[in-house]
């Protein structure tokens, strides 16, 4: 058997029937989602050059004979288009009866869209093996990627090329890098994501899954070979997807739309919106020379660069400028930065990991900035993706806006990567969801790390927050404004490059988490504390609530009512505002919750009124008088 054309797995007698595809509904699809998605795989499959990775988005639109070749090389009448009929004759594809009217209709335009990418691996590997090949045509919830600072671990990305096609078809060509299959590329195959369909002509009831390419018999059954070589080239050039000899994979998206859409936009507003979203998202691998993306109409050519997107502007200008020695924020434009701490738990395995710093930096705004992202921090890692915008308009105060970057693992610094830097980058890419949007406990870091993986996390968002109140409290730039939470959990400002430092005697003799908010009419709050020395002969936490001014200088206590803890077998006394937790050398840890007196609804220490804030400020002493 040695068959070139459309081949789709079918399903005996009780086999499971596919509706849709699953992975449609894990992302958000809007063109933003598709570019940011797109980027990340192709980034994620950089080879180990110094060469930047080159990701070009071509639209192409077909009419007239050039849209006549172009389904005649799909194999549209002989494979395609019946089986689009049973899925929309069946009620399960009602975008599919309005693609085969455009079909029909020889005005109708037919719109590609080529993702080209070089510099990358390509599709190495084979079908019956755990490789880039079988990740991207074979495999559905899986992902192959080169190293443990790849951009995600759910394999998802991939599926927002089938979501934005209308056929659910996508054409891939690609020229393999390194040894083996390698001399004889291009490769090419495509490949179809439909529901469980039934034909008329056969009887037989089909998977969702199809692949043109020749299908040929092995010991494990029919399997999808993709074309190889000059058969591929000359298909590749019916298909409109040529592209250059070089390293790299280029994935065709038949019949190109935004499914979140009722419209089509034109080309030249989506190129626009591919360029912005490419800037908004990939600025770190830009600015750093990793990435290089273009955008292609039929029009023109237009390059993503960083100063092509204004909002954009004050976090490169942040970035680059994260080792300032400067120290305090006092005129527009001002950026001082500081280390955070990050303590990694051991591996799952038993592994021991080095703890480490990631790199705070604050930019203070200015009336010419434009205000897009204002009062957020860009937080991204080594993989050059800004995961998220994460908003801290809380903190700011007054005039005292700014934009900020957390960067983390491989980004922090401009040198070789520590030890510590290729930890944390691993730490926070299984932190984060199929989304790659937040850095969060996820199950994968539950499966790759020991207990105190969400504790880190929490600390090193809470050291955040409590570093951007000092880097824009108005101060003289010693410590009389900054809170006791920032002074206990690390040093004051960089030196202006990466360095070792040992840790406040805090860090060696307690762990300390702790959250509040306000809720209605009062603040709520919940902690934990406990010591991380291995004896000790009691000890004791003292907690209270503080309001913070817009100086960033303690500004009033605010009296606690009610506090309650886990353990039935430590002490609760309250003392004026301060409540005191008193525990033996039996407790290993003590968690807590409460919450202040209610306020009245224009009390400046209500969370609706002004730009007060409050913290929680947790000391502990041990027999020996260690804090």
């Amino acid at each position: 058997m040695d068959d070139r054309g459309w081949f789709f797995f079918s399903g005996g007698p009780g086999a499971p029937r596919y509706g849709d595809d699953p992975t449609k509904h894990a992302v958000d699809h809007d063109s933003e989602a598709f570019v940011r998605e797109v980027l990340q795989n192709a980034n994620d499959q950089a080879l180990d050059n110094d060469e930047p990775v080159e990701v070009t988005f071509r639209f192409v639109t077909l009419t007239g004979e050039e849209k006549r070749l172009f389904l005649e090389g799909l194999e549209w009448q002989d494979g395609l288009r019946e089986r689009l009929e049973s899925v929309t004759a069946a009620d399960r594809g009602r975008s599919y009866d309005r693609l085969l009217s455009r079909i029909d209709d020889s005005e109708a335009e037919l719109r590609l869209l080529i993702v080209e990418d070089r510099n990358t691996t390509g599709l190495t590997g084979d079908w019956d093996e755990d490789s880039n090949y079988a990740a991207l045509v074979r495999d559905e919830l899986y992902s192959s990627k080169q190293d443990d600072t790849a951009g995600g671990s759910y394999g998802l990305g991939k599926s927002v090329l089938w979501t934005f096609s209308g056929a659910s078809t996508v054409v891939f060509n690609s020229f393999l890098s390194g040894d083996g299959d390698a001399d004889r590329s291009p490769r090419l195959i495509a490949r179809s994501k439909f529901p469980t369909h039934e034909l008329t002509s056969d009887d037989v009831t089909y998977q969702g899954a199809g692949w043109l390419c020749r299908s040929k018999d092995t010991e494990n059954g029919v399997r999808p070979e993709s074309f190889w070589g000059e058969e591929a080239s000359e298909l590749a050039e019916r298909l409109q997807i040529e592209r250059p000899a070089v390293d790299g994979t280029s994935a065709l998206v038949v019949d190109f739309r935004d499914p979140t859409r009722d419209e089509r936009p034109d080309l030249d507003q989506l190129a626009d919106e591919f360029v912005e979203a490419s800037v908004k998202y990939f600025w770190p691998a830009i600015y750093r020379g990793d990435l290089k993306v273009e955008v292609e109409t039929p029009d023109e050519t237009v390059e993503a660069d960083v100063d092509s997107v204004p909002a954009i502007t004050p976090f490169v200008e942040c970035y680059s400028s994260r080792f300032t020695e400067e120290e305090q924020l006092e005129n527009a434009g001002d950026v001082a930065g500081l280390d955070i701490p990050l303590s990694v738990p051991p591996r799952a395995d038993g592994s021991e990991t080095p703890d480490g710093t990631v790199r705070l930096a604050a930019r203070l705004a200015s009336p010419a900035d434009d205000d897009t992202y204002l009062n957020t921090v860009a937080l991204f890692r080594g993989a050059g993706m800004v995961v998220k915008y994460y908003d801290q308009s809380r903190v700011a105060f007054g005039d005292r806006n700014f934009y900020g970057v957390l960067a983390a693992g491989e980004a922090r610094t401009d040198h070789p990567s520590s030890e510590s830097d290729e930890e944390i980058d691993r730490f926070l890419r299984f932190a984060e969801p199929p989304e790659h949007d937040e850095w969060e406990s996820t199950e994968n870091l539950r499966e790759q790390y020991q207990r105190g993986f969400r504790t880190a996390i929490e600390d090193m968002f809470g050291t955040l927050r409590d570093g951007l109140r000092h880097l824009l409290a108005k101060s003289n730039g010693g410590t009389d404004a900054l809170s006791d939470s920032v002074l206990n959990r690390f040093p004051i400002h960089g030196s202006g490059a990466p360095r070792v430092r040992n840790p406040p005697d805090l860090s060696r003799v307690f762990e300390i988490d702790s959250t509040s908010r306000f809720d209605g009419d009062r603040w709520v709050f919940s902690g934990r504390v406990e010591p991380i020395v291995d004896e000790y002969e009691g000890w004791s936490t003292e907690i209270s609530l503080t309001s913070i001014g817009e100086d960033g200088s303690r500004y009033d206590d605010v009296a606690i009512e009610t506090l309650s803890v886990e353990d039935e077998d430590v002490a609760i006394s309250f003392e004026e505002d301060t409540v005191s937790v008193v525990a033996d050398s039996t407790t290993g840890e003590i968690r807590f919750e409460g919450s202040s007196y209610a306020t009245n609804e224009n009390d400046l220490l209500s969370g609706d009124v002004g730009e007060t804030q409050l913290e929680i400020r947790a000391e502990l002493d041990s027999p020996e008088g260690d804090r």
